[in-house]
C-alpha cells in the first residue's frame, strides 16, 4: 500500500510539473513574437521553479493541485521533488545563458525608454539620449507594436538604433514558423499530387503563407507609370 501510495505521489507530481512546462511551451508558440518575448517568457519560468521550490520545502502545494490531493506525501518525498525543481531551474540556467549574455542589448529593443544610456555601447548612447528626451516618440511606442515603432523612426538620426532593432528582431525566436511551413507544404504534396515540383510547391508555399506587400516601396521603385491604352 505504502509502495502504492509513493508511485501515485511521484506520478501526480511530475503530471502537475510538466502542465506548468506545457504552459510554458504554448506561451513560446505563435506568430509575431522577438526573442526578448521568449526570453521574458523563460526568465517567468525559471522565477516560478524558485517559487515551487520554496514552496515545497514548506510543505506548501498551492501550485501542485494534483498533488495536493493526496491525503499524505511524507517529507522525503518533498525533499526529492524541491531538489528536483532545483536541478531543472540549473539546467535552465545553464541552456540559455546566451540570453543572459545579451540581456543588455535586448533590453535597449524591448524598452529603449528605461534603459540607462551609460550601460549600453557608446554608439547607441547619443541616439538613447535624444530619443528618451522626446516624449512624442515615448508616446508613440507605448501606442504602436515594437517593430512599426522602429520604422517609424528617421534614418538620419537613430541609424544605430534601427539597425540593432533591425539585428534583433531577425533573430529567430522559435522553430514554429519554419514547422507551420513545412506542415503546411506536407498538406499539399501528399499521394494524389505525386507529380507536384519544387517548383509548384514554392507557389504553394507563396500563396499559403500570409505577408502583407509593400505596395508604397514597389511604388517608389517604379521610376514612372504608364497607363494602359
Amino acid at each position: 500500500m505504502l509502495e502504492a501510495t509513493e508511485w501515485l505521489s511521484d506520478f501526480v507530481f511530475f503530471t502537475d510539473l510538466l502542465c506548468h512546462m506545457n504552459n510554458l511551451n504554448v506561451k513560446m508558440q505563435g506568430k509575431n513574437q522577438f526573442i526578448d518575448d521568449i526570453w521574458a517568457h523563460l526568465k517567468a519560468f525559471k522565477l516560478k521553479l524558485n517559487l515551487f521550490s520554496g514552496q515545497l520545502a514548506k510543505n506548501d502545494l498551492s501550485h501542485f493541485s494534483r498533488l495536493n490531493s493526496i491525503p499524505s506525501v511524507n517529507e522525503e518525498k518533498l525533499k526529492n521533488y524541491e531538489d528536483g525543481l532545483k536541478k531543472l531551474h540549473f539546467e535552465f540556467e545553464r541552456r540559455f545563458q546566451d540570453f543572459s549574455a545579451i540581456q543588455t542589448e535586448l533590453d535597449i529593443f524591448t524598452m529603449p525608454f528605461n534603459v540607462n544610456c551609460e550601460a549600453v555601447r557608446s554608439d547607441l548612447q547619443l541616439e538613447l539620449i535624444e530619443l528618451q528626451s522626446n516624449n512624442h516618440l515615448k508616446q508613440s511606442f507605448l501606442n504602436m507594436p515594437k517593430l512599426e515603432f522602429y520604422k517609424s523612426l528617421s534614418k538620419v538620426s537613430f541609424p544605430n538604433l534601427i539597425s540593432h532593432a533591425q539585428k534583433i528582431s531577425a533573430m529567430f525566436a522559435s522553430s514554429y514558423i519554419c514547422e507551420q511551413v513545412f506542415s503546411t507544404m506536407n498538406l499539399r504534396k501528399n499521394y494524389f499530387r505525386s507529380r507536384l515540383t519544387d517548383e509548384h510547391l514554392a507557389s504553394f508555399l507563396r500563396i499559403s503563407t500570409h505577408f502583407e506587400p509593400q505596395y508604397k516601396e514597389l511604388l517608389k521603385m517604379k521610376s514612372q507609370f504608364h497607363s494602359s491604352h
